[in-house]
């Protein structure tokens, strides 16, 4: 039998390798968007809600947005949606969580990774809310499914009684299935299609094929605990993107760093040099290159310390 610690980091790696391959969230979220125009485009005017979207869009991909426009940007840079906007980042973590049980948000202790979960849990409701009735199929819809699923598992870790959506979600099994299962004398889960206890859920769920239990309670990783009560012999501050990659000096792009917004761009041959722009802008963007190999813009979201040493180890 493995060790928590191993079979954590199968998951993990089971998660990178099949992340994206079967499931398209990004379509989701470009028809939600479309639609959203389309609310905008009676309310405001077509040539309103274009001109809003294009700043929309494009503050994520500028450049794409000016070479075709908002609808275009979307289409040739769907891929970026996952690591260049906070809804698809927090998609992508929500899929770690619904799906295996863990958290992708470094975090120094079983308290953190629980406030972490709950509040990516409520926000991706919140999205959904705000989308879920601009999809054409929503009950084909891979955000609805990891949303409704990441739903449904955090009931069950918090203690909270379930349903007969969230057996059928976690087990895989159809509803009909859950009823089957919930009636007659050799019933296997005690408990209606309305309320099912945690505890009892829990167990059911365990021998489960389809189902794995959560592990984000034993993510306790040492040496991330201790590199934060570590002191840092020579700090710098380097901004972090939504996808939670930072500014490094691997950056650079035909032997230069490509630092500001769009039309403000500075070109830096030296890291430190680019990096010192950066501190002193309001809102910090760099370019790196896309899966497409486009040089796309990135936005810091916040800031965090690094020793200098390690730097060049962050490549």
């Amino acid at each position: 039998m493995t060790s928590f610690d191993e079979e954590i980091a199968n998951r993990q790696a089971e998660f990178h390798d099949c992340f994206g391959g079967q499931e398209f969230l990004e379509e989701d979220l470009i028809e939600a968007t479309e639609r959203l125009w389309s609310a905008a485009a009676v309310i405001y005017g077509d040539q309103a809600a274009d001109r809003a979207f294009d700043a929309l869009v494009g503050a994520v991909f500028p450049s794409a947005v000016q070479e075709c426009g908002w609808r275009g940007a979307l289409d040739m840079e769907a891929n970026g949606m996952y690591s260049e906007t906070p809804g698809g980042t927090l998609l992508h973590d929500l899929t770690a969580y619904a799906d295996y049980g863990l958290v992708l948000t470094p975090c120094r202790s079983v308290q953190e990774r629980r406030q972490v979960l709950e509040a990516q849990v409520e926000r991706g409701m919140l999205l959904l809310q705000f989308i879920g009735k601009n999809l054409h199929d929503q009950e084909k819809s891979p955000v609805r499914r990891i949303v409704m699923t990441a739903h449904s598992r955090w009931k069950l870790d918090s203690g909270q009684p379930l349903d007969k959506h969230d057996l059928s979600r976690l087990s895989g099994l159809a509803e009909q299935s859950i009823r089957n299962r919930l009636s007659g004398r050799a019933r296997e889960i005690r408990g209606t299609t309305e309320r099912v206890e945690a505890a009892e859920a829990a167990a059911w769920l365990s021998v489960q094929k389809k189902f794995v239990t959560s592990l984000w309670q034993h993510q306790d990783d040492p040496d991330l605990v201790a590199s934060y009560d570590l002191a840092i012999a020579d700090p710098v501050f380097v901004p972090i993107a939504p996808d939670n990659t930072v500014f490094h000096p691997g950056l650079k792009t035909d032997g230069v760093y490509v630092v500001g917004e769009l039309g403000l761009e500075q070109r830096f041959e030296s890291y430190l040099d680019a990096l010192s722009a950066l501190q002193q802008m309001r809102l910090p963007v760099w370019r790196r290159r896309s899966d497409s190999g486009r040089l796309m813009p990135v936005k810091g979201m916040t800031w965090t310390r690094i020793d200098r040493a390690e730097l060049a180890q962050v490549c």
